[in-house]
């Protein structure tokens, strides 16, 4: 369920409670300095590059068994982030081909169906001047195809922080190979379940309490368990795959 994936986060974000302030400020002002002295399209992307790398240090640290924030290393860092952060432009570009194709087709504006999520006026405009049956196919298909694009990028990223070649995160034999192992509803209902605790997270962030300070620290926590939980999730996920694949002979994690 998944209250127990939030709860398997907190635990292993909390178990070293000084690095989990650190690289919390850490990585908070690394997008504040960022941010700060360049506001054009590079600032975002070195953020994203730094974000993904420990981010896919956090999948690999799960693989191997850990059980707390790894330490960052930054050749490990740039190198995951830089692969990383192409893999997932390229499957965002294939998702974002695809959101277009289908709001086109149904006459609907561009969108990105994560904030549609969470607008609910602009949810209800759309209902306004569009007939509920396009209205639903617009939503269905629009999940639909968030849903497998991000299906397979999550698998081919856990690929990638454990060792693999930037292009075999683009094999899909392998990549169905691996999810063979883990089991294709095992896999699916292991990923549904990290998908619903990130929103569940997400409308936690969504709320907002009278006191601003404890507001602002309560949504950086939170903030922070969202783009964990996922790297966590799938490297739980994929741990299944690294344990049982054939001619399976662990890896020992140096640091």
């Amino acid at each position: 369920m998944p209250h127990k994936i939030i709860k398997n986060t907190y635990d292993y974000c909390t178990e070293n409670k000084l690095f989990l302030i650190f690289i919390m400020v850490f990585l908070f002002s690394c997008h504040y300095i960022i941010d700060f002295f360049d506001s054009i399209l590079i600032g975002p992307t070195i953020f994203s590059i730094i974000m993904m790398g420990y981010g896919l240090q956090v999948t690999r640290d799960v693989i191997y068994g850990g059980s707390r924030l790894p330490k960052i290393m930054p050749k490990k860092l740039i190198t995951l982030g830089l692969k990383g952060f192409f893999v997932f432009t390229v499957y965002t570009a294939i998702q974002g081909l695809l959101m277009w194709y289908c709001s086109t087709f149904l006459n609907f504006p561009e969108f990105e169906l994560e904030s549609l999520v969470f607008n609910y006026y602009q949810t209800l405009h759309l209902i306004r001047v569009h007939d509920p049956v396009s209205f639903t196919i617009f939503i269905v298909s629009g999940l639909i195809i968030l849903y497998i694009t991000t299906f397979f990028m999550e698998l081919s990223l856990a690929r990638l922080a454990d060792g693999g070649r930037f292009f075999n995160s683009f094999n899909f034999v392998r990549i169905k190979r691996a999810i063979d192992i883990i089991g294709w509803r095992s896999y699916a209902m292991g990923y549904t379940k990290i998908i619903i605790s990130i929103l569940v997270l997400s409308w936690l962030v969504a709320y907002h309490i009278p006191f601003t300070i404890i507001d602002s620290i309560i949504d950086a926590v939170l903030s922070f368990f969202i783009f964990v939980i996922e790297y966590i999730g799938i490297g739980s996920v994929y741990k299944v795959y690294v344990d049982n694949k054939p001619g399976n002979v662990k890896k020992i994690e140096v640091e």
